[in-house]
């Protein structure tokens, strides 16, 4: 695989309580990655987390093992999974069968976590997690590759060499450079976050590694209209992060409009898209973008069409500018 991917990326979040409903979504939501496939789009991200009322993605890898029956060529990634509170063996086993199942087209993304609801239930905390992370992240690949851990051997056994890669998600410069160090990519949705995993991955005398990258855009041909349309799921989206505690002391927002003002959001149109989007690729070794595909309570049908303008605008736009540079993205050694 070496060509630049486009990614979508779901929470698989319903906000209707009817009984029912969240079978409906989330059969919508496998329909609309498996036409999205046939779009062009080459990833699919799934979040986590765990207790939300909502239904916020919180068996990550069942639903990754649900899309990789019903794709082919798509790559499936976790984004992220919250390794403290996994048991790291129990977590191999589970994305090996994923692995398995989708023909070796895993990203196995992790992170340390951030939101102390996750924790408890699970018998730890946010204090313990950066101990129980690394040493459930050494147990992890040494897992994945098939390779003996305390005398036994997980099952199922890899699919291919070296078993699913084993990304790192990173908001914090030591999350970045712990991801150089020890991760085969890195998922940021901050740009600035490149340079500094670029720089700490030569010190270690290492190849520039690989980057996936998120931004918060809507993209459409009048970006302001379709902005309207979604506007009070984004505000729902971002207020519940915000209650979540991933933007710090942030205040909830009251007004759609904050979401464009603060940064939260930014509105383009496919020439804008495109042209920031071979910004950032050009910035270092960036594999794969992604960015939210459907926001709470949106119906899927409004997402649809923002999904054919960006396959049909924009994806092509940016390979015709960036193919004869250098015939794409290059996938680089693992770690």
């Amino acid at each position: 695989m070496t060509d630049l991917t486009f990614g979508l990326y779901y929470d698989f979040r319903c906000t209707d309580s009817e009984p029912g409903a969240l079978t409906r979504r989330w059969a919508g939501i496998l329909e609309q990655v498996t036409w999205a496939e046939q779009l062009g789009f080459g990833s699919v991200w799934i979040s986590e987390h765990h207790f939300v009322d909502d239904a916020y993605a919180s068996s990550t890898l069942t639903l990754a093992a649900a899309l990789a029956a019903r794709t082919e060529r798509m790559l499936l990634g976790t984004n992220v999974m919250v390794l403290p509170i996994h048991h790291p063996l129990r977590l191999a086993e589970e994305a090996l069968t994923v692995d398995a199942l989708s023909g070796g087209r895993l990203r196995l993304g992790v992170g340390m976590g951030y939101r102390e609801a996750d924790f408890l239930p699970f018998g730890t905390s946010l204090p313990e997690r950066r101990p129980r992370f690394e040493a459930a992240l050494a147990t992890l690949r040494q897992a994945l590759r098939g390779e003996m851990v305390d005398g036994i051997r997980v099952a199922p056994r890899p699919v291919r060499p070296g078993g699913p890669e084993l990304w790192i998600g990173a908001l914090s410069r030591p999350a970045v450079e712990r991801a150089a160090r020890l991760a085969d990519g890195i998922l940021c949705v901050l740009p600035d976050q490149i340079g500094p995993y670029v720089d700490s991955r030569r010190a270690l005398g290492r190849d520039d590694g690989q980057v996936a990258l998120g931004y918060q855009w809507v993209v459409a041909d009048d970006p302001e209209r379709a902005f309207a349309a979604v506007a009070p799921h984004i505000l729902y989206q971002v207020n519940a992060y915000a209650e979540f505690g991933m933007f710090g002391d942030v205040a909830p927002l009251t007004d759609a409009q904050q979401l464009v003002d603060l940064g939260f959001y930014r509105l383009l149109d496919a020439d804008g898209a495109a042209a920031e989007l071979l910004r950032l690729i050009a910035s270092g070794p960036v594999v794969d973008c992604f960015s939210w595909t459907l926001f709470p309570g949106e119906p899927l049908e409004s997402s649809y069409e923002r999904l054919e303008y960006f396959a049909t605008r924009v994806i092509p736009a940016v390979r015709a500018a960036s193919t004869p540079a250098g015939g794409g993205a290059s996938r680089s050694p693992r770690s």
